[in-house]
């Protein structure tokens, strides 16, 4: 061990260090909660930057970390004082945190009079670490881990969730473009839709000045776009992904960045299967594969899930930002600080007359917030209470915000009285074009705080000062460590400030609030996080044995199991099943044999009774075998194929084809929010499909559903049937939100996979010119009109290709369905500039 790393761990193991960074969290926690205290005595003061300034210069995380923090708790009551200064820039120079230097600089706290030594020092790393194509710099992690990337052909790298990490990918893409010149196409792998436009315009505004590269979002590449030496990124689900790779006539793809990829083992999420099968295909094809995750302290996991050697990865412990704890309980009213040290404080707070709605404008002190609601009716409900206590906002982005709603959805969405207050609440369903207004609303500060789900989780980035966390579950689910950390991970925006304020705070007695709050908060006083050890691997829990039970259709090892478990068997054992067919060694595969006695007889016997193609197996890896066999035998398929007629009628008799086919009464049950009740459900997904394959405009459609409500005279409210009152506004966002959840999940995912897979057995057992229409891309796209399609397919959302179409279609020309040019300079020029639609068109365009 060096000397300065014995002198690091003798400081933090110092008595006197724990006193003095003790009396700085305190000193820093009073003044958030506005309690008057004591400034740090000058000899205290100094002695605790000489210990910052020794534990900067440890190559250890914890030293590194407690050197950052005592600069973050001091600079808002000394960053006038000189001494403190040159010893801040000190620090994170050393520590290589140049945004954390730049923050300083904007605000005219930089040192003066830097030594020589330390001038050298910042010299030398700005121009070592300047990010390519940019004036900025890289922090020492963000370098390292840029530099490991471009000497690997596969990498996995972890860290904070304030690291970065969507940031040095794109810095490696653009190297890999301008500099390597690769020349190859790239996909950059995301959780879920919600996700897919924000990092698509990103990658738009970033990469503008790059025009051999076209940056799109859905599997098929738009003939317009083919030209020669066009190459592509790729924003991609993982089931776009399987789309793409599934049709040979795309463009062969390079690169792969799986983004989030602690997605890929997570135990509680269905569409994990999805995810490692969509992934094996890619690499199947040699592409090279990166993993970016949160926090994760092995991220070597996921190449050895693939077969890559697990030497190319790295977990970064030290973090950009530093955040404050504190557990603000509002039902016995007290507040604890949990500190760095690992113990907790109690902070003397006022609690007399206040609410929750009094301490998040207090504690937000015209900062940003989030605030964590676990549900989205939580989620909306407290939206509501808080925005009743504020007064109007008069800004007019709100009010164009505002009149979008309106006309995108309905007059009377619950949004538009929060939005008036200055209050948002978001979650993954919210129609993307309003999603975004929302984020941006709230990057611009026109809007104070959001009331949020755990799309926060999917990797939205969406940083806040302050992040309040009302809740200690995702679902019913506790939070996990590595759950709460990347949520709350959320806290203190890179280059806007040096620190965060994490909340848990308890404002009801029931489950999931910090109901017990001694051992609810061990997730956040732990900043600890456990290895990930995934079931696929070691076969925890008796997984394979569940994995045989779903092949077999056997009793599972549990009688009582969740929906989502039983999920994840049945579709890891359906990807078994293909790579049986296929012959092909995989670590589902091979551990299920050497793991599972019996289970390669169940295997091959399975596979000797398959009839259905392995192509089409792959591509619906989420239905099982068995009742595409049974479609594929059905002996008068071609009295069943589906026209472009999709009126109610045909429509409705098409879903009680398909539901008798796949027995949704069976499959479809489970869960709280099931797809199938009973075969009366079929009539209302009729009229959602009928409208949304129609293009009918969401606004028209939700009032088509308060009609059909109203003629039923019932709606499902949670787990009740309820009367139908069409003046009631509660029911009005009832229907709202039933209708805008129902599009993204069972239309554009559920009943599109089972219509994408009837389509494809029809074309397989009666060719394809007798098939019949592909209504898995009316259900994809909200659309029979192949020109609105087409639109999509080059960036336009479906409710902007409708307006252009309607009043410009003269700019937009199409031979044979295909569209071929797209007059922009005299489209932009008949426009009306101050036109919402015009402000969208240039953000995709």
């Amino acid at each position: 061990m060096s000397l300065i790393e014995e002198l690091s761990e003798k400081s933090i193991n110092d008595e006197y260090f724990r006193e003095l960074f003790s009396k700085a969290e305190l000193l820093s926690a009073y003044n958030y909660f506005h309690i008057k205290a004591n400034n740090l005595k000058e000899k205290e003061l100094l002695d605790l930057l000489r210990f910052a300034d020794i534990l900067s210069r440890s190559r250890n995380a914890d030293a590194q970390n407690k050197a950052y923090k005592i600069i973050s708790l001091l600079v808002g009551n000394y960053k006038d004082d000189s001494v403190f200064r040159a010893f801040a820039n000190s620090v994170l120079t050393k520590l290589g945190n140049f945004p954390a230097l730049k923050f300083l600089e904007v605000d005219g706290y930089s040192d003066e009079n830097p030594s020589l030594e330390l001038v050298f020092e910042k010299y030398t790393k700005e121009i070592f670490q300047k990010i390519p194509g940019s004036s900025l710099v890289f922090t020492d992690s963000q370098y390292k881990i840029f530099e490991s990337l471009k000497n690997s052909n596969h990498y996995s790298f972890s860290g904070p969730t304030s690291l970065g990490k969507s940031f040095i990918l794109n810095s490696f893409i653009r190297h890999l473009i301008e500099v390597q010149k690769v020349n190859e196409n790239i996909v950059i792998l995301v959780p879920t839709r919600a996700l897919i436009n924000q990092t698509l315009l990103q990658l738009k505004k970033e990469f503008s000045n790059i025009k051999e590269y076209r940056i799109l979002s859905h599997p098929t590449v738009p003939e317009s776009f083919r030209f020669e030496g066009t190459r592509y990124i790729f924003i991609f689900t993982p089931e776009r992904l399987v789309a793409y790779l599934a049709d040979t006539s795309n463009p062969k793809v390079g690169y792969l960045f799986v983004d989030e990829a602690q997605k890929v083992v997570a135990e509680k999420d269905s569409r994990s299967p999805l995810y490692y099968h969509a992934i094996l295909q890619a690499e199947r094809k040699s592409i090279k594969l990166y993993f970016a995750s949160p926090n994760i302290p092995n991220p070597d996991v996921f190449l050895s899930l693939f077969d890559k050697s697990t030497e190319e990865s790295i977990n970064i412990k030290s973090s950009p930002v530093a955040q404050n704890r504190y557990f603000l309980d509002l039902l016995e009213q007290h507040c604890r600080l949990l500190s760095d040290l690992g113990d907790e404080k109690d902070i003397p707070v006022n609690f007399s007359n206040r609410n929750f709605s009094d301490w998040l404008k207090l504690l937000s002190d015209n900062q940003s917030s989030l605030i964590y609601c676990n549900t989205k009716t939580d989620t909306i409900q407290y939206a509501l209470s808080v925005s009743a206590s504020l007064p109007y906002k008069n800004d007019e982005r709100i009010d164009e915000v505002v009149s979008v709603i309106k006309e995108h959805l309905h007059e009377k969405y619950y949004l538009v009285d929060c939005l008036r207050k200055g209050v948002a609440f978001h979650f993954g369903n919210l129609p993307q074009r309003i999603r975004e207004k929302v984020e941006i609303l709230f990057a611009e500060k026109a809007i104070d705080y959001v009331f949020c789900t755990s799309t926060l989780l999917e990797g939205v980035n969406l940083p806040a000062k302050n992040i309040f966390i009302l809740s200690n579950a995702i679902g019913l689910s506790k939070f996990t460590d590595v759950d709460f950390w990347n949520l709350a991970g959320r806290a203190g925006r890179l280059t806007k400030e040096l620190s965060g304020n994490i909340i848990c705070t308890r404002i009801e007695y029931k489950n999931n609030r910090w109901k017990n709050p001694e051992k609810d908060l061990t997730v956040v006083k732990n900043k600890s996080i456990s290895p990930i050890s995934p079931s696929i691997i070691n076969g925890k829990k008796k997984f394979f044995e569940n994995v045989e039970a779903a092949l077999t259709e056997s009793d599972f090892t549990r009688k009582h199991t969740t929906d989502d478990e039983r999920k994840v068997w049945s579709h890891y054992a359906n990807i078994a099943l293909i790579h049986e067919i296929r012959q092909e060694d995989s670590t589902l595969r091979s551990n299920f044999i050497s793991k599972k006695g019996g289970s390669e007889k169940v295997l091959r016997d399975m596979s000797l009774q398959n009839e259905v193609p392995e192509k089409i197996l792959s591509s619906y890896s989420i239905i099982k075998a068995k009742y595409q066999n049974k479609i594929i035998r059905y002996n008068r398929l071609e009295e069943l194929t589906l026209s472009s007629d999709v009126s109610y009628k045909s429509v409705l008799q098409a879903l009680e084809t398909l539901c008798d086919f796949y027995s949704w009464d069976k499959e479809e049950v489970g869960g709280r929010n099931p797809m199938y009740r009973s075969r009366e459900s079929l009539k209302y997904y009729a009229v959602l499909m009928s409208n949304w394959m129609d293009s009918t405009p969401l606004s028209r459609m939700i009032s088509t559903a308060i009609d059909y409500y109203t003629k039923n005279g019932h709606i499902w409210d949670v787990d009740q049937l309820i009367d139908f009152n069409p003046k009631d506004k509660y029911q009005i966002n009832l229907v709202i939100n039933e209708i805008i959840s129902n599009i993204d999940n069972i239309l554009r995912f559920k009943l599109k996979n089972y219509f994408g897979n009837y389509y494809e057995l029809l074309a397989e057992k009666l060719g394809e010119a007798s098939a019949g229409k592909n209504w898995a891309e009316y259900l994809e796209y909200g659309t029979t009109d192949y020109r609105i399609i087409e639109l999509q397919n080059i960036g336009i959302p479906r409710h902007l290709a409708s307006y252009l179409l309607k009043n410009y279609h003269q700019y937009f020309k199409f031979y044979q369905g295909v569209l071929v040019e797209v007059e922009k300079g005299n489209l932009f020029k008949v426009m009306d500039q101050s036109a919402v639609e015009f402000k969208e068109l240039l953000e995709v365009i």
